[in-house]
């Protein structure tokens, strides 16, 4: 897996207004790329994209709906975190603050995800 090809796909997200953090992690929670600083902050929210993303799966899945494109967690403040699957790869957190404008970053998302997919890197 070339990081830095997956870094420079990734990059028009940390580009959103709001935007606080990412972290792209297997499927079993280790993370692989991150723009979070604090090391034990990064391991923590891939651990959590892990089970998260695991719940959301089966939720989806047993309601009749398919895989989970995205799973969304709010905070009282407005802020949150998406989880979102990028194919074998595994998934990506991105967390904004209250200011984001979601409809934005869920676009951005989607056409990070269409990219990442098309170039085979996922």
């Amino acid at each position: 897996m070339n990081i830095e090809a997956l870094r420079r796909l990734i990059e028009p997200v940390t580009r959103v207004a709001g935007f606080e953090g990412f972290v792209v992690a297997t499927g079993d929670g280790l993370p692989l790329l991150s723009s979070i600083a604090d090391k034990e902050l990064e391991e923590k929210v891939a651990a959590l994209t892990a089970v998260l993303s695991e719940v959301g799966n089966r939720a989806s899945t047993e309601l009749g709906k398919g895989e989970a494109e995205w799973i969304t967690v709010n905070a009282p403040d407005g802020s949150g975190i998406i989880y979102i699957k990028l194919g074998d790869l595994g998934y990506m957190a991105v967390l904004f603050s209250k200011d984001t404008r979601l409809g934005v970053l869920l676009y951005t998302l989607r056409e990070v995800k269409k990219k990442i997919t098309e170039s085979k890197i996922a």
